[in-house]
């Protein structure tokens, strides 16, 4: 860009503002003024390039890419595989933005306390300013206590951690960078941590010049980082609004990196990703270092969304105790029995002791007949609560059984459902000597 176009962009204040200084400053001359406007929009605009040329940080291209995509956004959402350098990054982003606004509020937030004091001691304090001669110049300092940890710089800017939870009512940004977000509660965030933004308060604003021009004025930014989530996650639904709205040039951005990248550049040898996968389960690889999103099987029963959307019950069956059976005391928790309801103890009766995957498991279950519109025609279908589930290590046939009749009687129910078979045949065959007699003698 030439001097006359630079002096063409340039209105009354900026041309005369190298007057304010005196003679003797740097600032005084015309055309220094120029060049730290010029130099200033520039770096703004390329937060890379300022990593590079004034941090003296060396990035990878795709960290680069990364960084320069940041700062031109105002919602972006960066799913990442480990080891792909999310936390480097913020905090990379967190001191590029404060040092380039002047009077930036920048809040890290995490699920727990220590996640995001780590950006602040271990990647700001520990590695950045180790490597960064000017970033050490530019922070005044740093407040590293039980209850507060801040990085304050001579701008006026500071760096922050909140916890995510009702504790971080009060607190004020001008950027959100939300840090392992999948482990945020969406509730907490939408009530408390987003609120958070305010316009950075910038001096000049308030200027007769600018005071009502509103093409000044900046929007608050907020950041989502996180390894992969599932498909019915609330941050996989703000990844596609981000993603659509990238498509449509508002000032949304999504990033998403895996595994590659590590290997490209060295970050891991294949070696180690090797011996990772030998110590993690297929799904578990797949979505922390493939970085895939678990998606419903389309032949599976019961989908995610089923059993998510499904309401709590506000009244919980509970048995009787032994004790409550000998004083002959009316059970407290017991649900009355509505007209046409239909009660079932359905039972899955192990009869090995052992730790894995042998446990006895009892279900009560009540079922209320409702009619659907289905089509042209109505249908008849059952809608299901289930107050009460037990479970625990199989064993002796003989005590699972006596429990089995008593969750039925106590229950009120109409039915038992038994895997004949399996280890339900032989608690039937049980039942039919003379460990109840009558059906309703109780051991206990």
């Amino acid at each position: 860009m030439t001097e006359e176009k630079i002096s063409d962009m340039m209105d009354l204040q900026q041309k005369t503002l190298y007057t304010k200084f005196p003679k003797s400053h740097w600032l005084a001359d015309e055309k220094h003024i120029e060049q730290v406007l010029m130099m200033n929009t520039y770096y703004r605009k390329n937060l890379h390039r300022f990593a590079d040329d004034y941090l003296g940080l060396k990035l990878h291209p795709f960290q680069k890419i990364w960084l320069y995509l940041m700062g031109v956004s105002r919602l972006i959402v960066v799913i990442a595989s480990r080891a792909v350098s999310k936390s480097y990054m913020i905090a990379i982003y967190a001191v590029c933005r404060a040092i380039l606004y002047p009077g930036s509020m920048v809040v890290l937030t995490s699920g727990t306390k220590g996640q995001s004091k780590l950006i602040v001691t271990k990647k700001i304090q520990n590695e950045l300013m180790r490597d960064s001669f000017n970033l050490r110049r530019e922070i005044l300092k740093i407040k590293d206590n039980q209850n507060e940890v801040e990085v304050y710089f001579r701008n006026g800017s500071n760096i922050s951690t909140v916890t995510c939870s009702d504790n971080g009512l009060g607190n004020r940004s001008t950027v959100n960078v939300n840090e392992e977000a999948k482990t945020c509660d969406k509730k907490i965030l939408d009530k408390v941590i987003s609120p958070f933004k305010i316009v950075r308060q910038i001096p000049f604003m308030k200027l007769d010049t600018y005071e009502e021009n509103k093409d000044f004025q900046e929007e608050p930014v907020e950041i989502y980082i996180s390894s992969s989530i599932e498909e019915q996650h609330w941050l996989y639904k703000m990844a596609l609004t981000a993603r659509d709205g990238m498509f449509k040039n508002n000032g949304s951005i999504f990033i998403a990196f895996d595994l590659a990248l590590t290997l490209k550049h060295g970050i891991r040898t294949k070696t180690m990703l090797l011996d990772e996968r030998k110590k993690l389960d297929p799904i578990t690889w797949y979505v922390e270092y493939e970085n895939g999103v678990l998606r419903s099987n389309s032949n599976a029963y019961f989908t995610y969304d089923l059993i998510k959307t499904n309401q709590m019950l506000k009244r919980a069956f509970y048995p009787r105790k032994n004790e409550d059976v000998l004083s002959k005391l009316k059970n407290k928790y017991s649900v009355q029995k509505q007209d046409g309801e239909i009660r079932v103890v359905s039972c899955d009766v192990a009869f090995v002791n052992r730790d894995a995957n042998d446990n006895s498991v009892f279900s009560c279950l009540r079922l209320f007949e409702e009619s659907i519109e289905c089509n042209d025609h109505i249908q008849k279908e059952y809608r299901v609560q289930v107050p009460y589930l037990e479970a625990f290590r199989g064993g002796e046939l003989k005590k699972q059984a006596i429990r089995i009749r008593q969750l039925f009687e106590d229950f009120d129910a109409d039915y038992i459902v038994l895997d004949l078979r399996n280890a339900g045949r032989l608690c039937r065959y049980l039942w039919k000597r003379k460990y109840y007699e009558s059906g309703r003698k109780r051991e206990r």
